[in-house]
């Protein structure tokens, strides 16, 4: 018993010994000193500089850790005098004992001032390959084999406790030479509360973000609690706020307040994931949607909803720098909000429940991919009465000098028929329109153009294997019907396309009145009325010149009742007489001067045309305009190769007059031939007619007159005569009285 106490007694002064001598190696240990061994192996390992200019601090008990300060690794060779990396202080302290118990506790981890420089010379090289090259090399030295999958899973931590995150005024450089592309993050900090499994963590980043192309300037801050569990496979990010404050001259008008708000919930395990109460402000504009994801690590599945509050759509684009459309109505795209309720995968996508709100006008209903690779579309949607007015460029009113009306042919300068013709290239999706199929319809309450309402559109589009078809294209005006189609083939080297309409009791002024312009001078003429028409025009091309020459078809175009508003054309014939009358030095009736005013429009009882389309040219041959007044017909060529109309017609004025020259010279019809290139159409009036029919009418006023002037002389040379005789009878008698009287 006595030996082993003393065996005992010896042992424990051994270990008193020992721990002494550790405790004063410990205290009398100072890494400072091997400043130089720590600075060659990294100079040897990455062949840079490496300098450690702070002092190096070591804790063992409680607490295993290290402190540095002050560490600098130089640049690559050929690049700039900043350092690649530098940090001013590093500390990490973890407790010892917890170790033996598979538990990590590390103290508040610190890392302040730290810096890198990564950066792209011209030629495409950058300053970190080389130590990328020196891993690699050192990742495939041989290492000693391992018996199983098991011993290569590092221990699982029974236990988990960091007592913060403290990542203080960091700064990183991107330059790219190569592309001009500079980037820098700066005053970034991240900071974190005590760090625990299961218990959330409070988080808070800061930093500033500059780039050069296209110039950014911003502040971002983010905060959070985040909590996770021991094997990292379910994450919460709990009350997720980012702040970004921009400047982006480049992008936007002024300064950018970007707010985004969510909660986010990862679960591996189950493969789900979810976005919920997310919201997004900028400029306004607030989006929010809740996002749920399955499959996760598969074949994800997101479904969700998303809407946004209303949007100044104007405003919007002025804070972005675009300047909104000029429209008629003020008031328009003041409005804008959309929700949806979504699901996609990776190739597929479902849009439900979506409501597109412009204004005063919803867009309801549904859209769905099936397929995005094809990509195959199926869409029914709804739209609610929209004024198409409101959204058309104002109507200004140009001055008489700015407009191109028609004058007569011998004031118009020749214009190059080239100069007209428009050759530019249209360019189609060809591979997209190839693959895309498609079925969809669209329903319309109504649609207001110009004024005129048109009801109940339908438009149904199909899609498949290269053909684009709008078959039916349906709907009602307050007077008529229209049915039509159009169709577009890619199918093929060169592009087909096809239009048919079925019109009745449609008004065809807002298209008819546009080509009106300048036809009749200064003065605009309206068409008002219903017509039916029908139209049917095939063409192809992969150009317009193409276009317009490959185009065949034919135009019918009938109306009764019809008005042209802002012309007279009885006054037009009266005025071109009067003219004629003039310039030959001959009366010209007084009221016709400035007494008898052009009435503001021509009513019609018919109104017929026809057109064939072929070789660039729009032939018409029976234009018809009659009523009780007037009778126009007319026929022609609109060249639309060379944007011209030659186009002759006559103007007949009826019922006849039977009064003086003048107004018999009205009588005859009037020849028009209106020519020219479409911006400056001009007219000649053929006045031979009127020429052959004065003459007529002078001839037969002379002979009537030398009529009427010798019957006058042979009244009077009877007169004469008579009372000659009467005088010769009155002697004979006188002179017979005599000769009785001396008888008796």
């Amino acid at each position: 018993m006595k030996k082993l106490k003393l065996v005992l007694k010896i042992f424990g002064v051994v270990i008193v010994i020992l721990l002494l001598a550790l405790a004063a190696f410990i205290f009398t240990f100072d890494p400072n000193n091997y400043k130089d061994t720590i600075t060659a192996q990294v100079e040897k390992q990455t062949g840079r500089d490496f300098d450690i200019t702070g002092d190096i601090r070591l804790s063992v008990f409680p607490w295993i850790g290290i402190q540095v300060e002050d560490v600098k690794l130089s640049n690559a060779p050929g690049f700039s005098d900043e350092p690649f990396a530098r940090m001013s202080q590093l500390d990490v302290k973890v407790m010892l004992m917890p170790l033996l118990r598979k538990e990590l506790q590390v103290d508040k981890v610190r890392l302040h001032g730290l810096f890198a420089s990564l950066e792209v010379d011209e030629q495409g090289n950058n300053n970190w390959s080389d130590l990328a090259k020196q891993e690699q090399d050192s990742q495939q030295q041989p290492t000693p084999p391992q018996t199983s999958d098991t011993d290569k899973q590092p221990p699982a931590l029974a236990a988990l406790a960091i007592n913060g995150v403290e990542l203080i005024d960091a700064t990183v450089k991107w330059t790219d030479l190569q592309n001009n592309v500079h980037s820098h993050l700066s005053g970034f900090s991240l900071t974190t509360s005590a760090i625990r499994f299961n218990e959330p963590v409070d988080v808070e980043l800061n930093t500033g973000v500059k780039h050069n192309e296209p110039e950014l300037d911003a502040q971002i801050n983010l905060t959070t609690r985040l909590t996770f569990n021991e094997a990292f496979t379910n994450v919460l990010l709990d009350a997720l706020l980012i702040k970004v404050t921009a400047d982006a001259p480049e992008l936007f008008s002024e300064q950018l307040d970007l707010l985004l708000e969510s909660n986010i919930n990862v679960d591996v395990d189950q493969q789900v994931a979810s976005l919920n109460n997310t919201r997004l402000t900028a400029l306004d504009t607030t989006v929010h949607t809740n996002v749920d994801v399955s499959k996760l690590l598969s074949q994800p599945i997101i479904s969700g909803s998303l809407y946004t509050d209303d949007i100044n759509a104007r405003d919007l684009m002025e804070r972005l720098g675009i300047e909104p459309p000029a429209m008629a109505s003020e008031t328009s795209l003041t409005k804008l909000a959309y929700a949806s309720t979504f699901k996609a995968s990776a190739n597929t996508i479902e849009m439900n429940e979506i409501k597109l709100t412009l204004d005063d006008t919803d867009i309801t209903g549904w859209l769905h991919v099936p397929d995005i690779s094809q990509p195959v579309v199926r869409y029914k949607l709804h739209m609610t009465p929209i004024d198409a007015d409101a959204y058309m460029a104002p109507v200004s009113e140009a001055p008489a000098d700015e407009q191109s009306p028609a004058v007569p042919a011998e004031s118009v300068a020749e214009v190059d028929a080239g100069d007209a013709q428009d050759d530019a290239e249209i360019e189609l999706p060809v591979d997209l329109l190839r693959k895309l199929n498609m079925e969809g319809e669209l329903n319309m309450d109504m649609v207001t153009i110009n004024k005129i309402p048109l009801a109940e559109i339908l438009i149904k589009t199909q899609a498949k294997a290269g053909i684009l078809r709008v078959d039916p294209l349906q709907l009602k005006t307050l007077e008529g019907t229209a049915n039509g189609s159009v169709m577009t083939n890619v199918k093929g080297e060169t592009p087909q396309y096809s239009v048919a309409l079925k019109a009745s009791g449609i008004r065809p002024g807002p298209v008819v009145d546009p080509m009106l312009v300048g036809v009749f001078g200064e003065q605009q003429v309206t068409l008002d009325g219903v017509a039916n028409m029908l139209v049917d025009v095939k063409t192809n091309g992969g150009r317009v010149s193409q276009l317009k020459q490959a185009a065949t078809g034919k135009l019918t175009f009938d109306m009764a009742k019809t008005v042209l508003v802002g012309v007279d054309f009885e006054h037009f014939v009266r005025n071109v007489v009067a003219d004629y009358l003039a310039a030959k030095s001959l009366p010209v009736p007084a009221e016709w001067r400035g007494q008898l005013r052009p009435q503001t429009k021509t009513a019609f009882n018919r109104a017929h045309a026809s057109a064939v389309i072929a070789n660039g040219d729009v032939t018409n041959p029976d234009l018809i305009l009659d009523s009780s007044r007037i009778k126009i017909t007319g026929q022609g060529v609109a060249n639309i190769m060379r944007n011209d109309l030659d186009y002759r017609a006559l103007v007949d004025l009826k019922p006849p007059r039977r009064q003086t020259t003048a107004d018999k010279l009205l009588d005859e019809p009037l020849p028009v031939h209106i020519h020219g290139p479409f911006e400056q159409l001009a007219y000649d009036v053929d006045t031979s007619q009127i020429a052959g029919a004065l003459s007529s009418l002078l001839e037969a006023e002379a002979k009537a007159k030398i009529n009427k002037e010798l019957e006058e002389e042979k009244a009077k040379l009877r007169e004469k005569a008579k009372q000659e005789e009467d005088e010769v009878k009155q002697k004979l008698e006188d002179k017979l009285k005599d000769k009785l009287k001396g008888l008796f």
